[in-house]
């Protein structure tokens, strides 16, 4: 049981992190004037695309980590 709040807890955080991560480069990016929204979305989609692939493999890692720490049983 234990080890299944921590599976949830792990990707509520991941997609709280990707949300909030993405929106705050985007901004930053918009506000420094790499792009702006005027011209189309082009700038924003490579943030997101550039972003996911990023913060997914942030998410990979922390979650075959988290299935090294514990036993085959689910013990740890």
């Amino acid at each position: 049981m234990k080890e299944q709040a921590t599976a949830i807890a792990l990707v509520a955080l991941w997609v709280l992190g990707w949300g909030v991560g993405g929106s705050l480069i985007d901004a930053g990016l918009i506000g420094a004037g790499v792009y702006d929204l005027e011209g189309g979305q082009v700038g924003t989609l490579i943030t997101f695309v550039l972003w996911s692939l990023l913060w997914g493999g942030v998410g990979l890692k922390l979650w075959r980590r988290r299935g090294a720490g514990g036993s085959e049983d689910g013990t740890a």
